[in-house]
């Protein structure tokens, strides 16, 4: 499959409607953020000395934006980690907020976290739209968030990323960890509404930045690079390319990757022509790393590999991280039509899944 504007065809390869998901986005982050914000919990959750979120893949992307939108951050009010293991750190204790962060409710890492969470007396809420984890949470009455992914028809966690991350963000500004107010999530909604315009199959291949980066990806190693707090973000969009793409991609951080990555580009020397690093650009780095990511490209330019920029607009470090995550989202889902697969078939995954519980 290679034309991006033949909806007729595009719709026989996903025919599990990731593209109405994909689309929804802004109405899973609205619903999360009224749900989430609004639930009650006991006073001492309020004064946890530490936050442990246990979560993997796409239900990790929350705690990960949250780090790297808030954790450097004056207001930054106690430290949060992402326990995405079969274990918790050492230190959690009945002092701890552990947020179990599932969206099926059947991630075997997190439900072996949420016993340990017990077992240390922490205290324990978390999200899920249901399955085990649900069960755990309700039976020991533990406050929480339960969605209903109303706008995610795909049922794909990684596409349902709206709820993992702002149900988390939701969860946390209303127990005063982090400052979010709800102006700024009713300009999220609203930004991310027009952009999934922008970015629809509808609009022409040649007026549509989501196809016309696909189509440079194509046959390519898309290298994410991204600074300050868009490292989280960088995460979330590096996995969508693996799962809904089938195609291997990586992301980098700025300032880290100069110490060691730009002397790693010479050999094989067929990796020259393999790479396509894609530059996040944002008036909000810091100037130190708005000049090292200038430089870096530079350097990779010189390296006569292939690159691309994308500059982002939103008027808030959160509203941009949430700009990044959905245009990754789309570019990854017009490669997968590029390559004529299915965006919402995980096959290796599952199929590790069953040959993982059969000897365990």
């Amino acid at each position: 499959m290679r034309d991006l504007d033949d909806i007729k065809a595009i719709k026989k390869i996903d025919n599990r409607q990731v593209l109405p998901s994909l689309m929804a986005l802004h109405l899973q982050c609205e619903q999360a953020w009224q749900e989430s914000s609004n639930i009650d919990y006991p006073t001492g959750f309020q004064e946890a000395d530490n936050i442990v979120i246990a979560g993997m893949g796409g239900s990790s992307y929350g705690v990960r934006l949250v780090k790297s939108l808030y954790d450097h951050t004056p207001s930054s009010k106690v430290p949060i980690s992402l326990s995405n293991n079969y274990h918790l750190p050492g230190y959690v204790n009945s002092r701890t907020l552990v947020i179990l962060s599932s969206y099926g409710g059947a991630t075997e890492e997190t439900l072996e976290c949420a016993r340990q969470a017990k077992d240390k007396k922490a205290m324990i809420t978390g999200i899920t739209s249901g399955g085990p984890l649900e069960d755990f949470l309700k039976t020991n009455r533990y406050p929480c968030y339960f969605f209903n992914p109303l706008h995610n028809p795909s049922q794909q966690p990684r596409i349902g990323v709206g709820y993992m991350v702002m149900g988390l963000i939701g969860l946390l500004s209303r127990l005063s960890f982090i400052p979010v107010a709800r102006e700024e999530v009713t300009k999220l909604v609203k930004f991310l509404s027009l952009q999934s315009v922008l970015f629809s199959v509808d609009r022409d291949a040649t007026q549509n930045p989501a196809k016309i980066l696909a189509r440079k990806l194509q046959n390519k190693v898309p290298i994410i690079v991204v600074a300050d707090f868009l490292e989280g973000a960088g995460y979330a969009v590096q996995n969508p390319f693996h799962e809904t793409a089938k195609q291997f991609a990586v992301c980098f951080t700025i300032p880290e990757l100069n110490h060691h990555l730009l002397e790693g580009l010479t050999y094989p020397a067929i990796i020259r022509k393999l790479l396509h690093f894609i530059f996040i650009t944002s008036e909000k780095y810091g100037q130190k790393n708005q000049k090292r990511l200038i430089l870096t490209r530079e350097i990779v330019k010189e390296n006569s590999i292939i690159t691309s920029g994308i500059n982002l607009a939103g008027v808030t470090p959160l509203i941009q991280a949430m700009e990044l995550v959905q245009f990754g989202a789309f570019v990854a889902y017009y490669l997968a039509v590029i390559h004529g697969v299915d965006p919402a078939k995980i096959p290796y995954v599952d199929y590790f899944k069953n040959k993982l519980s059969a000897i365990t």
